[in-house]
This record gives structure tokens, sequence and C-alpha cells, in this order.
């Protein structure tokens, strides 16, 4: 079978609508796309320090992003861009664009045990100053760190009103979504079913009953040793501790009453001591899952489990001190969300690039522009 064709990400951008009216027009409305992209890769973190890229680049390079004279925009003009983006629709563009990616890449196999983690960010210099609609719901793929979507809502409060909007925009056939305690909701495991995909739902204090329930499901296999699917464990050392987890997983009782569950996990994390070995902090959590013991073993489902924190490792931490998230003070018009999804896409061009290292790759490409040039697919003869 051949490889599915993936889209250059020039024509991709090319498909979002300039807001701009027509009289006053000085720069091409893709050419600054790029332009905010690129510097990004580059090591720039605000807006203004996208504009002083901008002017300090080559002409070579600026007309290679598609500015006919050379020039590069100002700060103004940028300030004017960003806030004017239509968000939904570069957000449903780079999504598709990142899922095309994400599936030209793949390994076959079983792609549900991949994962795909729902969580949310709050934009916090932009929210310090007033903005609004600042906290962002996002669903990143685990493995590759790709943000196949985001939707900005007023504050925290508000994500589990507004997921269900959010899931229906996403193509979820055949994966796994994997949610905190926070989402973990009858309705929305209905329509992780209904759109074809599986879930792994946490279970906590903030449902009490669901937990007694998980509890009483998974108990000793001496009490109840026809529901045990089986047991895996793992130890390592983190932050000179030894973590020990154990994950059991057991038959989800017929009167659990969560749709489509199959099995009812129960992870047992424990810390010791380095030198002692005594136990320095405990817990014990749960979740529900609709993936039959067929399709997942215990050792795969705390897998999946563990990875669903990927996104605040490999995604929400990057944007906040690498990129510098938290200290940006954009704030007016959809630029804080705008801004957000193009440092998505920096990051997720770094992953596909193999490039683990965010901080020295992007150092790279400040000092070496025709590299990511020809990364981009941008470069002209003679760069």
């Amino acid at each position: 079978m051949d490889a599915p064709v993936i889209p250059s990400l020039l024509s991709i951008l090319g498909q979002i609508p300039d807001p701009r009216q027509r009289r006053g027009r000085r720069h091409p409305w893709t050419a600054l796309l790029l332009l905010t992209l690129v510097a990004l890769l580059s090591g720039a973190n605000s807006q203004r320090a996208i504009a002083r890229w901008g002017q300090h680049i080559d002409g070579r390079y600026l007309r290679a992003l598609g500015f006919p004279r050379r020039r590069s925009p100002s700060l103004a003009t940028l300030h004017r861009l960003l806030r004017q983006v239509p968000v939904a629709e570069l957000e449903a563009c780079l999504g598709q664009w990142l899922a095309q990616v994400r599936a030209a890449g793949r390994r076959a196999g079983r792609r549900w045990l991949d994962g795909i983690a729902i969580d949310g960010k709050t934009l916090r210099g932009a929210r310090r100053l007033g903005a609004a609609d600042v906290h962002l719901l996002s669903a990143c793929c685990q493995r590759e760190a790709l943000v196949l979507g985001q939707l900005a809502v007023p504050d925290t409060t508000n994500e589990l009103g507004a997921v269900g909007c959010f899931l229906a925009r996403l193509l979820l056939a055949g994966e796994t979504v994997t949610f905190d305690a926070e989402f973990t909701h009858a309705l929305v495991a209905q329509q992780v079913l209904a759109q074809g995909a599986s879930y792994l739902m946490v279970v906590k204090a903030n449902q009490p009953t669901l937990q007694r329930a998980c509890r009483a499901a998974t108990t000793s296999p001496l009490v109840r040793p026809c529901r045990q699917y089986g047991q895996t464990r793992t130890t390592r050392l983190a932050h000179g501790r030894i973590e020990e987890r154990t994950l059991w997983a057991a038959a989800a009782p017929a009167d659990l009453g969560f749709p489509g569950v199959r099995q009812v996990l129960r992870l047992d994390r424990r810390f010791r001591d380095k030198r002692t070995g005594a136990v320095l902090t405990g817990e014990t959590i749960y979740a529900l899952t609709a993936l039959p013991p067929e399709q997942a073993s215990p050792r795969q489902l705390l897998d999946l489990w563990r990875r669903h924190w990927w996104i605040e490792n490999r995604e929400h931490w990057v944007r906040d001190v690498v990129f510098g998230e938290d200290a940006c003070t954009t704030r007016t018009g959809t630029a804080p969300e705008a801004l957000a999804a193009f440092r998505n896409l920096a990051i997720a061009l770094l992953h596909h690039w193999k490039r683990p290292h965010i901080t020295a790759a992007r150092q790279y490409f400040a000092g070496h522009p025709a590299a990511l040039f020809r990364r981009l697919h941008l470069a002209p003869i003679g760069l």
C-alpha cells in the first residue's frame, strides 16, 4: 500500500482565509503566517521578537516566505494580524494537517494503544492582563506530541461543558482517548464510543459512588478470582526516590452503570526512600476503560495511563518554559489563542523532525536559517 500523501505546509496555511479588507494590504497573508511560524522556530517568543527577527533576516529569506518587496512587516502590522486571525479555521487546518502527518508516519498495528490525551492549559500571562477565553482545551497525541485540536473556554470550570463540542471536531475512530478525573462522565464516554473510539478515564473522589464501585470490583484476587484479568508492576528511580507502580485489571461488573466499560483498573503507587526502602508516600487510583482484555493487557494499559501525562511534559511545559508562554503579554482579540496554535505547530514540527531537545534545535535554526527553510521546503536556489 502506498504511503499517504501529505500536503505541503504552505498549501495548508494558504487555506486560512484572510480577514483583512482589500484596501491597504501591503503584505501577502500566507507570508505573514509563515513569518510567525519560522520566527518561533528560530527562537522568537513574542510579537516583538517575531517582528525583530523579520527585520534582521536577509532579504532572500523574506522573498522565500513570499514577501515580494523583501520588506518585513512592522510590529504594529503583526499585532493587527494576530488579533484578527480566524482561529477556528486555523485550528481546523492545522489539526487536519497534523493528523495526516501522524497517519503517514504511523507504524502498522495496534493504533488504539497510541492514545490521544485530553487536557487543559491556561495562558497565565494573558489572564493576568484581563484577556478573555484564555483556558485552552487540547487534544494531544501521546507518542508524537502533536496537538490535533484546541478550543478556548472561559476557565477550568467550563471544560466539562465544552468537551463534547471539542470531541466532535476530532477524528477519533479507532483511537483510545485518555481523560483525567474531571472528564469522567457518562455523556463524555457515550460520545467517545459514538465516534468509534475507546476511552480510559481516571476515577477519583469527585465521583465517590463510582470510586466505591471501582474499589469493590478490584478487591483481592483471593476474594474474587474469576474477575481478575491480571496485574503488572514497574519499578524505576524517579527524582531520587524509588517509584513502584502496580496495576490490577478486573472485569467490569454488570451493575456498574457506565457506558461501554469493559475493565476496571486499580493503580497502586508507592514512593520509597532510595537508601532505606521505607515507604515515603503512596496512593491508590482507579480508572475505567472500554478496551477489552484481548485488545489491551495490564502492561499496555499501564503504559497508556502513564503516557497521558506526557501532554504536560512534552507540550505544556515546553510552551511555558521554552517558548515563554506564561510570560507573554499578548491579550487582544484572538492573538493569545493564535500564538498558542503556532507554538503547538512549531513543537509538532520539531518532534516530527526527531529533534527532542527543543531549545537546542531552536538555537541551531536561529544560526542556520537555510537549514530551517530547507526543512520547510521554502528555500529557493542558492540558499
